[in-house]
């Protein structure tokens, strides 16, 4: 083994048994509210009277206010791009970075192009590389979470809970800011009767 080791042909030849990393660099700490901006998607869910399986979460670095768009496996790029320009573009302003991991509306061509003309940088993970951001895993859990508490009579129709769940995330206290992402990101608590009871999110 110390021979193998120190052999500089023998480590040439020897098969490199590590995967492939993804994001070396370090991720962009952003300034303000949307300027960093991490997607991703949960899949997997029933088929709703809507068409939709499968929820794009948009998540905002600075302030983990979060988006829970509903769409489908089966949508094309430019449908995303399209749900990225109405729910986020058109209420926070073009990000300077966008985080993803490799799916491939992510990596097409359309969205190099799309994001080169917006002046948005890619960031794009490996497959072999653990999450680009653990908030991201940690909000699926807690998204899918409460679509079960929502949708346990009936989960045809999971989509139409999305906005009040979106909402009470975001007014929920995050336990790494010690603040509302809705606070972070507007400077004020909005209006409502009682504080949502959501678990917090510690990454």
């Amino acid at each position: 083994m110390k021979f193998v080791t120190s052999c500089t042909t023998c480590q040439r030849m020897k098969s490199n048994k590590q995967k492939k990393v993804g994001l070396l660099q370090p991720l962009p700490v952003p300034e303000q509210p949307w300027q960093v901006v991490i997607l991703d998607f949960i899949t997997g869910l029933p088929n709703t009277t809507s068409g939709h399986d499968t929820i794009l979460v948009v998540i905002d670095k600075f302030s983990k206010m979060g988006h829970f768009i509903p769409t489908h496996t089966i949508a094309r790029t430019e449908e995303t791009a399209q749900l990225f320009v109405r729910y986020i573009i058109s209420q926070h302003g073009i990000p300077t970075t966008l985080i993803s991991d490799r799916d491939p509306k992510f990596t097409s061509k359309f969205w190099k192009e799309l994001m080169s003309l917006l002046g948005t940088k890619l960031a794009i993970s490996s497959a072999y590389h653990p999450r680009t951001d653990g908030q991201t895993e940690r909000l699926n859990q807690i998204v899918e979470q409460l679509l079960r508490t929502a949708c346990k009579d009936d989960n045809s129709k999971w989509d139409l809970h999305l906005p009040v769940l979106e909402f009470a995330y975001n007014n929920a206290t995050h336990a790494a800011i010690g603040q509302t992402p809705f606070f972070l990101c507007y400077g004020r608590h909005p209006l409502t009767p009682q504080q949502p009871n959501i678990p917090a999110i510690e990454t």
